[in-house]
């Protein structure tokens, strides 16, 4: 790698608007290369472990209630413990350091979770006590990633002007969805390979250690100071958040929802392939890799797509469209695996294409004071949410399982039903992001 990579590019006064952010592409393109490769190092592995969580639980001994609840916690984590990267950047004034300390916690929580994962193999008696211990943990590793993702999405909006976000916010997720799709394939053929408790340990151990990575790797990103604003205050205080925004409620409403419906066909995808389709996990994951394909070349599109229109009807027409297209999962009923594949292309427009339009949204309508607050408030109530409609889901499929009718020659199911549920939910968030409008959330006004 050319050692210009590592080292850190400052901006001349000349390279700097009004805000403090950068103007030039040639300081903003390395930094964008370092946050696509920061983003493998400490959340692409993360996203890539999701279906193997479902073979560790029930390695473990864990039941459909566990699924449920492992599906909340890594769901629900990151959002929940999000207003720590706030508090971090109120507390170093220093994006690059504030992220350093986010790192540090995943670097712990993935080593830990490695020595947990060994102790279950080493003494079997110990397994219903590790299995506890799993979701504690995992809750503080998704929460560190949470923190990690509050503090890049604060950095971004400080370092990047917003005509510039997708040209580049598209290359950092571009890099992001290879290093999910490579690191995908990777966990899956250790799943199908060495289904045992100690290469799970194994691969936490590299959780951890690319975190490590990160840190080095992060030092070297060019650094701006956040301008931090309090969660708390007076109602006129222009340092406070302002929280009686409808724009504002209206993106938490969107994330709810498009969480929530989400959520719950996540949880029991992976269980639904195994125990329906009869799929082993190196085909589970080879079916979910080709949304990383379709991300990587849709990332370039809606990047350069929402700098000229920006990122609302983009996200409309992503959210809505993925919300409709889940209903293929119902048509598996007759069709078996091809309408899942089908899905899987459509869903390439979610995944980190979702992701990189719903921060960008939230990037143009929240101000540069206390962008990291609005961001973590946001997702304290989507946490909320996929938390409560994750074990909601674990317990109404544990209720259900076993139902089913014949319905056109085929079985239809407890999972077809469920999955009908989801898909409406999720196709309720455009909703919220139409009635807002153009608008965006203004400071606290005096007597507000």
């Amino acid at each position: 790698m050319n050692m210009k990579f590592w080292k850190t590019q400052e901006p001349r006064p000349d390279q700097l608007n009004e805000k403090g952010q950068v103007t030039d592409k040639k300081v903003l393109n390395p930094s964008r290369f370092k946050f696509g490769v920061g983003s493998v190092m400490y959340q692409s592995e993360e996203s890539a472990f999701g279906p193997i969580h479902t073979a560790v639980v029930r390695a473990l001994g864990g039941t459909d209630v566990h699924l449920g609840l492992v599906s909340a916690v890594t769901g629900s984590a990151g959002a929940l413990v999000q207003w720590v990267g706030a508090l971090f950047l109120r507390r170093f004034k220093s994006n690059r350091k504030a992220m350093a300390a986010a790192l540090f916690l995943g670097l712990f929580f993935g080593l830990m979770l490695a020595i947990l994962l060994a102790v279950a193999m080493a003494f079997p008696a110990a397994k219903p006590f590790c299995l506890i211990a799993y979701f504690f943990l995992l809750f503080g590793l998704s929460g560190a990633s949470g923190v990690q993702n509050n503090v890049e999405t604060s950095w971004i909006g400080s370092l990047v002007p917003e005509h510039y976000r997708g040209w580049f916010t598209s290359v950092k997720w571009l890099i992001s969805a290879l290093g999910v799709l490579i690191l995908i394939m990777l966990f899956g053929q250790v799943a199908t390979r060495y289904p045992y408790l100690s290469s799970y340990a194994a691969l936490f151990l590299l959780i951890a250690l690319s975190h490590l990575f990160a840190i080095v790797l992060m030092a070297t990103v060019t650094d701006r100071e956040p301008v931090p604003a309090r969660f708390m205050g007076k109602k006129d205080d222009p340092d406070r958040l302002n929280y009686r925004s409808f724009p504002l409620w209206g993106y938490i409403l969107f994330y709810v929802l498009w969480a929530g419906g989400r959520i719950g066909l996540v949880t029991f995808a992976t269980a639904y392939m195994l125990d329906y389709l009869h799929y082993t996990m190196d085909k589970i994951v080879g079916v979910m890799a080709i949304t990383s394909l379709i991300n990587m070349v849709m990332l370039l599109v809606m990047g350069r797509v929402s700098d000229r229109i920006g990122t609302r009807k983009p996200l409309m027409a992503v959210s809505g469209g993925v919300g409709l297209f889940m209903m293929l999962w119902v048509t598996s009923a007759w069709w078996g695996i091809w309408p899942i594949i089908a899905y899987q292309f459509i869903n390439g427009c979610a995944g980190t294409t979702h992701s990189m339009l719903s921060t960008n949204y939230g990037l143009e309508i929240f101000p540069e004071k206390g962008r990291a607050g609005y961001f973590a408030f946001v997702r304290l109530f989507i946490g909320i949410s996929v938390m409560f409609s994750a074990t909601l889901a674990g317990f109404v499929m544990k209720a259900i399982r076993g139902w089913h009718v014949i319905l056109w020659g085929h079985e239809f199911n407890h999972y077809h039903i469920f999955f009908v549920g989801c898909s409406l939910v999720t196709m309720g968030c455009i909703i919220p992001i139409l009635l807002a409008g153009n608008r965006k959330v203004e400071p606290p006004k005096a007597g507000s």
